[in-house]
């Protein structure tokens, strides 16, 4: 992250996270001197540019350099506007099936009752999901002027799987993070991350970002780092006061019960039936009205779910994770684990009465409508793959040798449509692949890692060794591999690694963001069978190319695994390509269409970018392509 590492990041909130916890209101004060500094310097560039537009204007009618000055407004007005933006943050209201009284009048006096008991405002709006999950958040309805309106939402298969105890535990855990202007603090952060993005994000889109860039990597990255904390002991602030007016033991229970019941809807209910997409065109009809007979008795093994249970109650705290594990939560309630029964009456049964399959009924028609086209076109790339691996493996049977690259994809598809098991023979048999020996090592690491067999660890590693591609999925892991076998020590390990890794990956992401005229170009270093492919479009009388140059920017970080080039292309004019507008849109088309190696910039011979084109010139065998005259 700019401005500051990934460890230096964890580091830090390592050391806030005491003073958060040891006094939530100091620190809440201290994060508020943050939000006050971060608009305070937005408030001072306002100002200046101001006062900059009043002096201009000022020079417009006491001088009369009309013309001058008003080239030298557009840009200021323009970053003023740019400002002014950055500082409206929309919120957009959560979707879902609104519940009116008359359909959860249980939840609804709930809600009330709680809402007094917490000294928490009233809740405007119930919103019904068909996420495992519920939430309660404050939205402003003027922006930064604020009047909240208060939400709840509560997720279908989630209350299906508690029971009335644990729901309402649950609900009251959400509750009180709007208690006491929690929930106005927590959007008001939200707003300052929202608003330093946008501002970041316009102004290097308008090519303005050094103006402000010293203070964001400064103040960022230390503003997320103070808030991190604060949103972290928010949860047990909120665990602390749903146990007050429920039980502990009713929130221990609903948060062990959460930890096992939406794996096993995952396993029994959601993987079946995203298995339809293979076969089925079009979505199930009633995929949420299903879902109440199994989710209500969802469980795992017995050894499965105290297994679970353990390793969550075990595992590490994720530094950049604002909610705590599952053990801090216990520990902080003074609850030992357990895996609950199945309930006898669910949290949806009581709440929502004779409503229940009416309202699944409403959400199966949502469900389906909000999916149809993503199911039909996966469905199409699904069926594509069966009858490809249907093909591959018909050769096989007929005794033909498989390419690598179909030896790849047979395995991949059968992975895909077969089982794991199947295809693990099919990925070892392209170890020694020079194209596909590093994601065939990774697939048989990744697939035993799952089954927690060590024999996945060096192939992973192998994997990493060979493309730097695998490095950071291989890492994370190996991390989960051994924070399941309870090898904290290692684990920790692992995250060091990562934190490095992703600090490198931000690094080299960076000098690979475009070319700028202080750049190192140098020659591209490919063979003429790596440019064939480019050069297919490039000589393609269709796509009216005239001469082409492609060179490699020199790079710090991974320059030889992972090149950048730069591609120049010049247009053969006529028709529709004479002035720089046209040629820019004629790029922009092509460039999809291009064969390109590797991560590539392609860019036109115009005006903006003719000193590319002028260093390209000077690197000897820069030009790949001349359209020669007929």
């Amino acid at each position: 992250m700019p401005g500051m590492t990934h460890e230096a990041f964890a580091a830090k909130l390592t050391d806030l996270l005491p003073k958060a916890q040891a006094n939530p209101a100091a620190y809440r004060r201290r994060v508020q001197g943050w939000v006050v500094l971060g608009y305070a310097f937005i408030a001072l560039l306002l100002l200046g540019s101001f006062a900059l537009l009043g002096g201009l204007l000022w020079a417009v009618v006491a001088v009369g350099l009309a013309g001058v000055m008003l080239k030298l407004l557009i840009p200021v007005v323009y970053f003023v506007w740019t400002l002014l933006r950055s500082l409206w943050v929309k919120f957009d209201p959560p979707a879902g099936r609104e519940l009116s009284r008359a359909e959860a009048g249980p939840l609804h006096d709930l809600l009330r009752e709680q809402t007094r008991a917490l000294g928490a405002p009233a809740v405007h709006r119930v919103i019904l999901t068909t996420d495992y999950n519920a939430a309660a958040m404050q939205l402003p309805r003027l922006g930064l002027l604020g009047w909240p309106r208060n939400y709840v939402l509560v997720g279908l298969p989630l209350l299906q799987t508690l029971t009335p105890a644990q729901a309402a535990a649950v609900v009251a855990h959400e509750l009180g993070h709007l208690r006491g202007g929690h929930g106005r603090f927590a959007a008001l952060t939200y707003r300052v991350n929202q608003s330093w993005a946008q501002l970041v994000g316009n102004l290097e889109q308008s090519g303005r970002r050094s103006i402000v860039r010293g203070f964001t990597e400064w103040y960022v990255p230390r503003f997320n780092a103070w808030s991190h904390p604060l949103r972290r002991t928010a949860e047990f602030e909120a665990d602390a006061a749903a146990a007050r007016i429920t039980s502990a033991a009713a929130l221990a229970e609903a948060l062990c019960a959460i930890e096992v019941r939406e794996p096993a809807l995952e396993r029994l209910y959601w993987t079946p039936l995203n298995k339809l997409l293979a076969t089925e065109p079009l979505p199930p009809t009633d995929p949420i009205s299903r879902l109440l007979a199994v989710a209500r008795s969802a469980s795992l093994p017995a050894d499965e779910a105290s297994t679970l249970l353990r390793r969550a109650a075990e595992a590490d705290p994720d530094p950049f994770d604002t909610h705590p594990t599952l053990g801090e939560r216990l520990t902080a309630l003074g609850q030992a684990i357990s895996a609950p029964a199945p309930p006898a009456t669910t949290a949806a049964e009581a709440w929502l009465g004779a409503s229940l399959l009416a309202l699944a009924q409403e959400l199966d028609k949502s469900w389906r409508s909000e999916r149809t086209g993503i199911w039909r076109e996966r469905h199409a790339v699904l069926s594509d793959q069966r009858s490809q691996l249907a093909k591959l493996s018909e050769q096989l049977a007929s005794g033909l040798t498989l390419t690598d690259t179909e030896a790849w994809t047979h395995a991949d598809f059968t992975e895909d449509h077969v089982g794991e098991a199947e295809a693990l023979p099919l990925y070892r048999a392209l170890f020694d692949s020079p194209k596909y020996g590093a994601p065939a090592h990774f697939a048989v690491g990744r697939i035993l890692a799952s089954q927690d067999d060590p024999a996945a660890l060096p192939l992973l590693e192998e994997a990493m060794r060979r493309h730097p591609d695998f490095v950071g999925p291989g890492l994370a892991i190996q991390q989960a591999y051994h924070q399941r076998q309870g090898d904290r020590d290692t684990a920790r390990q692992f995250a060091a690694r990562q934190y490095h890794h992703a600090d490198l990956t931000d690094l080299m992401e960076a000098e690979r963001q475009g070319c700028t005229p202080q750049d190192v170009l140098l020659a591209h270093g490919l063979t003429a069978g790596e440019l064939a492919p480019l050069l297919a479009g490039l000589t393609d009388p269709a796509h009216r190319v005239g001469r082409a140059w492609l060179v490699r920017k020199q790079l710090t970080y991974l320059a030889a695994e992972k090149p950048y080039f730069i591609l120049v292309l010049r247009a053969h004019k006529g028709a529709g390509l004479n002035t720089d507008a046209e040629v820019e849109a004629w790029c922009t088309q092509l460039t999809p269409k291009l064969v390109v190696p590797g991560t590539c910039l392609v860019v036109p011979v115009i005006d903006a970018f003719m000193w590319v084109g002028k260093k390209a010139l000077h690197i000897p065998g820069s030009e790949i392509y001349h359209l020669q005259a007929s």
